[in-house]
């Protein structure tokens, strides 16, 4: 593109544009004559310096309309009109990326020193976002500024940022309490241990994944109404299972008892001709009451196998009950009815060996929960 300029001008226009030079500088005077401004290398929104110069010197020295100014220069007028305002809004030629969030140009390899404060930051949990990490970086006085994409690099190289999960909070005592029983059973082998609990299962509970092909929709499923809950109680042992009871009401002593003196004879066939073997449950209200734990002694088994309180993670059936939630998701159970159904199928689908699996597994998170100090493994 070629730009000409007209070679007649007043007295007064001369004056105005000396002075105009002497304000702007040497180096981006404008051409009197012709010159080519290579546009083929640039986006058409951007302008040149030659160009910021010659719509500055018409606008505000000779007071040329920016229409006028944009037609010169075959440019759309908006983008002249955007660089007017600009100017007059920060008196500068420059653009105002920082006032506009925009990340600053810099270098474009990181250095040990800015290692060493990204993995100090981040272990320290001082920032929160790739963006966090970029601005804090380049803040730093007396360090080499850098792009934000080398910054987001090497972070992805350390890891990323994530929603954490939720953690149960353990007090010292009920620590205590769990690092005495790891201590005490962390050579025990828990084939002669009834492992009992209860468990909730309800509708719209969503466990099951299904795959999301890019550029579709994402999958959804109705919400079913109402919300049903289904409360069950179970007992596993490296021998077998106890039938799945499937309760009512809410679980009290009365209705607990119910459930013992329903199980008991299975109960005491699993284990017949075994030896002595020890029943487990843990502190639920419904459990601790004298009379069933008389009745678990006198007709079940005398020894009572011992369960430290927040220890979800030391009863094997809950894996079990992890396992069952899967099973029941796949059968897409509408209502309440249908997910008792759900609840029966699944529990037979249990085998004996995904129940010794779990089992076997206890040695191992025992030495995990007393290498973390009573923590949950």
């Amino acid at each position: 593109m070629e730009i000409e300029y007209s070679k007649t001008r007043s007295s007064q226009n001369k004056r105005k544009y000396a002075a105009f030079l002497q304000v702007i500088g040497d180096e981006t005077k404008v051409p009197l004559k012709k010159s080519k401004l290579n546009n083929s290398q640039k986006p058409d929104h951007l302008l040149n310096l030659a160009e910021k110069s010659f719509i500055y010197l018409h606008k505000n020295i000779l007071k040329t309309k920016p229409k006028v100014i944009a037609k010169t220069l075959q440019r759309d007028s908006r983008t002249v009109v955007g660089f007017i305002k600009a100017v007059e809004e920060t008196d500068t030629f420059h653009g105002n990326h920082a006032s506009k969030g925009r990340y600053r140009k810099g270098g474009s390899s990181l250095g040990s020193r800015h290692k060493d404060f990204l993995r100090q930051w981040l272990e320290s949990g001082e920032i929160n976002s790739v963006r966090g990490a970029w601005k804090k970086l380049n803040s730093i006085r007396n360090l080499k500024k850098v792009s934000y994409h080398p910054v987001k690099n090497y972070i992805k190289t350390l890891g990323g940022f994530v929603k954490p999960g939720f953690k149960s909070e353990i007090s010292e005592k009920n620590k205590n309490n769990r690092l005495k029983y790891c201590e005490k059973f962390k050579n025990y082998s828990f084939k002669k241990v009834l492992w009992t609990d209860e468990s909730i299962f309800q509708l719209n509970t969503n466990n099951t994944k299904v795959f999301h092909f890019k550029g579709q929709k994402p999958p959804k499923i109705a919400k079913l109404n109402p919300n049903s809950k289904i409360m069950v109680w179970a007992g596993v042992s490296y021998y077998g299972k106890t039938s799945l009871h499937i309760i009512e009401k809410n679980v009290d002593t009365d209705e607990y008892l119910k459930i013992l003196k329903k199980t008991r004879r299975e109960i005491l066939s699993m284990f017949e001709g075994r030896g002595p073997w020890r029943f487990q449950q843990d502190g639920a209200p419904a459990h601790r009451p004298l009379r069933i734990r008389r009745y678990i002694r006198r007709w079940l088994t005398p020894r009572i196998h011992p369960h430290p309180a927040q220890s979800p993670d030391l009863n094997p059936i809950e894996m079990v009950w992890a396992q069952m939630k899967v099973l029941v998701e796949k059968e897409r159970p509408q209502n309440k009815s249908q997910l008792k159904i759900a609840l029966m199928k699944s529990w037979e689908k249990i085998t004996k060996d995904k129940i010794i699996k779990c089992i076997e597994n206890m040695p191992e998170k025992i030495k995990k929960i007393i290498e973390l100090d009573g923590e949950i493994a």
